[in-house]
């Protein structure tokens, strides 16, 4: 069995969302990555396990996040981040780097921030739309590049609909 999927979307030029590259990894006890600055929106969704993030937020200062199941993080782009499994329960998590002249403003209407980059459900059971549509999209990288954005869609929305921090979009 794998510990790990990756794919690279063969991007055709699409506007208001844009999906870069996806997969899932089961992480080795401590494992890291970073730090590190990315060009876009990368998020996030552990689905077992325990780990860290390291976010530097736009005022230069340094956060550290716990995370654990049904929990995600957003790493915004231009900020420098690192992340890191747990020791005795290192996350397994899957996640999407997207971006699109629109995304900031979905991200917002979740809550995420770059000054709050923590994916929290309103009640746990509410994060399974979101982790099952990301491992959809990362488990289906032979499926044509619309029907991976419409996936991405709904990603967005399940990521609103169920987010603490819900805001309403305009």
């Amino acid at each position: 069995m794998d510990d790990f999927s990756f794919s690279i979307f063969p991007n055709e030029n699409f506007l208001d969302l844009r999906l870069y590259q996806y997969g899932w990894e089961q992480c080795a006890p401590l494992h890291s990555f970073g730090p590190f600055v990315r060009n876009h929106y990368l998020f996030h969704h552990v689905i077992s396990g325990r780990g860290y993030l390291d976010a530097t937020q736009p005022d230069g200062v340094t956060r550290r996040y716990h995370l654990e199941p049904g929990q995600g993080f957003l790493i915004c782009p231009g900020l420098v981040n690192t992340y890191c499994a747990d020791k005795a329960d290192p996350w397994k998590y899957v996640w999407l780097e997207f971006d699109g002249l629109r995304v900031k403003e979905y991200l917002n209407s979740a809550g995420l921030l770059a000054i709050q980059p923590i994916y929290q459900p309103r009640e746990p059971a509410l994060s399974d739309p979101v982790r099952d549509t990301m491992l959809y999209i990362a488990d289906h990288s032979e499926a044509s590049t619309l029907h991976l954005i419409g996936h991405l869609c709904l990603f967005l929305d399940a990521l609103i609909q169920s987010s603490a921090t819900r805001r309403e979009l305009r």
